[in-house]
């Protein structure tokens, strides 16, 4: 059964909500105690069902590997969406001094994010 006019939800690839907006609602997440993937399909349709009610119309997960925390941000205007920026190459990285750069990056951060249409 097909339900035409109904709202779907599109993934944005590449996206994230921009780092001067504060996002609507979020949710901070601690995996020391409790096992929580915020990408298992089951637990992203409940974050849908949270952000449609709340009014939102985009959901945006922040995960850094290798860390115990995650956020999931809702928010309403998907226009204050912007791309996430593509990481520098390894090989352009060791061009430079080495010294400067060691141990001062932390892992770039995995963003994952759906707007409803």
């Amino acid at each position: 059964k097909c339900l035409r006019g109904m709202p779907t939800w599109k993934e944005k690839v590449q996206r994230k909500l921009a780092d001067s907006c504060i996002p609507k609602f979020k949710m901070h997440f601690d995996t020391r105690e409790n096992d929580v993937n915020i990408h298992d399909t089951g637990f992203l349709d409940c974050a849908k069902v949270i952000c449609e009610k709340r009014g939102c119309k985009a959901v945006v997960t922040e995960t850094v590997p290798g860390s115990n925390f995650s956020r999931v941000l809702f928010h309403d205007e998907p226009r204050d969406l912007e791309t996430v920026p593509v990481a520098v190459s390894a090989k352009r990285k060791r061009k430079k001094t080495k010294a400067k750069d060691a141990g001062s990056k932390a892992p770039p951060k995995v963003y994952r994010c759906w707007v409803l249409e």
